[in-house]
């Protein structure tokens, strides 16, 4: 019967290495409250839609494309994903048996000297030389697999890296993209500003010379010509400038400029549907990749308590020798064997490895947590924002009106002799700075939206990493 006990001893470590005992089993929830609807809610079926698409812009379309496929952010988190990704495989590797081949041919040749110190014979010698060698680590208690666990997760949290990095630049592309046609409009409205200015200083001119202005009306309407055309230069540089800035966003350089034609602000798009904060636990890619580092650091938890247990191996050994090649194969001897190794003394290295996974457990719970929390301020501060700043358009848009009528009265006023040139310039200048101003804060509101679709996140950049992946096989197939 003894012979049957190795085999059975096989067996059954085979079937225990099937086991996990210390597998995390719980679900991870980050610790804030999540049942709380927001501050202001938005009704309406979500979408995986491309919120982008609903400026009709091709040409925006067009920058996001390329930033998406281009940008050096993505494509340093896509380069993270491959590393992430080689990673999970490499500690994957370990669940499977290792087989080793050696081989070698040694020649030599021997004698024997006479006394006149010549050999009297010579003896060739020739042996061959072919080994194989397997092993394999029973994975006992679930160490390799949640060694592979764990590195799994870190893939995920990666690949949601990616999608974050995706999020942010396609936002960051449409934020720019709205500031550079802000400024465009800010620079056709100070050209048309500068052209009216100088027919009131002709205006001004010609009542001097009629005798019905002083001289110091003319010289207040020269003042404010000169202020206006002062701006033009820093709105021209602030254009390319912003042209710049999209130049690097879709991976390019400012060198190389992408031509935008359009001049105006786009319609403000539709207000994405809310949901609730839970649902940024799905939607959010950084939140995502949050949880992944924590289940990844509760795998590592896995795989430091079961590197205190005992570790069998089993070696299967297979040698082939002979001084004849053709016969090779007739010599041979095999050996199979198993090894059990349990530490005793380490001074504590494998306990305090326990203990130092466990706080990072607790590390990446509170940053879990944390991010969910920021995610949901970031949706609550681009709702209230929003809020208030069509408030805010509504207030300049009524002070623009009331303005413009005032300038009216003031014109009349001053044509009539009835005030001085100085209270028409003031409602001048008041009618011109809210005239800007209503363009600047409307681009705001328009930003506003997108910050609103970026705290949101969206399913869209889930096919992301797919895309990029076909990309890079197509390219590296001739490899």
């Amino acid at each position: 019967m003894p012979k049957y006990i190795f085999p059975a001893l096989i067996l059954s470590i085979l079937l225990c290495s099937a086991c996990a005992p210390f597998a995390p089993t719980h679900t991870i929830q980050p610790q804030v409250r999540l049942d709380k609807p927001y501050s202001i809610q938005v009704a309406g079926q979500k979408s995986d839609k491309l919120w982008w698409e609903s400026f009709k812009s091709t040409e925006l379309n067009a920058l996001i494309e390329q930033a998406l496929s281009d940008n050096f952010s993505i494509t340093i988190a896509y380069a993270r994903l491959k590393q992430a990704s080689a990673n999970l495989e490499r500690a994957g590797a370990d669940l499977y048996p290792t087989l080793d081949i050696t081989g070698g041919a040694k020649a030599g040749r021997t004698g024997t000297k006479e006394n006149t110190g010549k050999p009297s014979y010579y003896d060739d010698t020739q042996q061959y030389k072919l080994g194989a060698a397997a092993a394999y680590e029973v994975d006992l208690w679930g160490r390799i697999e949640a060694q592979r666990s764990a590195s799994e997760q870190t893939f995920y949290a990666t690949r949601a890296d990616l999608d974050a990095a995706a999020v942010s630049i396609a936002a960051s592309v449409a934020e720019t993209w709205v500031d550079l046609l802000r400024v465009r409009e800010e620079i056709d409205i100070l050209n048309e500003q500068i052209e009216n200015n100088k027919k009131r200083l002709e205006f001004q001119e010609l009542r001097f010379i009629n005798g019905l202005a002083e001289s110091v009306d003319v010289l207040q309407q020269r003042q404010i010509l000169a202020s206006s055309q002062s701006e033009l230069p820093l709105l021209i540089a602030k254009e390319q400038v912003l042209l710049n800035a999209l130049s690097v966003l879709i991976g390019s350089t400012p060198l190389d400029r992408p031509t935008i034609i359009q001049k105006e602000l786009p319609k403000l798009i539709a207000l994405p549907p809310t949901g609730l904060p839970s649902d940024l636990l799905v939607n959010r890619p950084d939140v995502r990749s949050a949880g992944y580092q924590l289940f990844s650091a509760e795998w590592s938890v896995a795989e430091a308590r079961a590197n205190r247990l005992p570790q069998f191996t089993l070696n299967a050994d297979a040698a082939f020798s002979s001084s004849v090649a053709a016969v090779l194969f007739n010599n041979w001897a095999t050996t199979l064997a198993g090894n059990i190794m349990q530490p005793l003394l380490d001074g504590g290295l494998r306990a305090s490895e326990v203990a130092r996974t466990r706080a990072v457990v607790e590390e990446q719970a509170a940053l879990y947590s944390q991010t969910v929390s920021e995610a949901i301020q970031e949706v609550e501060d681009a709702l209230i924002n929003e809020e208030q700043q069509q408030e805010y358009l509504r207030l300049i848009a009524a002070q623009r009106d009331a303005t413009a009528k005032t300038l009216e009265d003031a014109q009349l006023r001053y044509l009539q002799g009835q005030s001085g040139y100085l209270p028409l310039l003031q409602e001048i200048l008041n009618v011109q700075s809210l005239e800007r101003q209503m363009i600047q804060q409307q681009a705001e509101l328009i930003k506003l939206r997108i910050s609103l679709y970026r705290a949101l996140g969206g399913g869209w950049t889930y096919s992301l990493a797919h895309v990029q992946k076909s990309s890079s096989d197509d390219q590296n197939e001739g490899i």
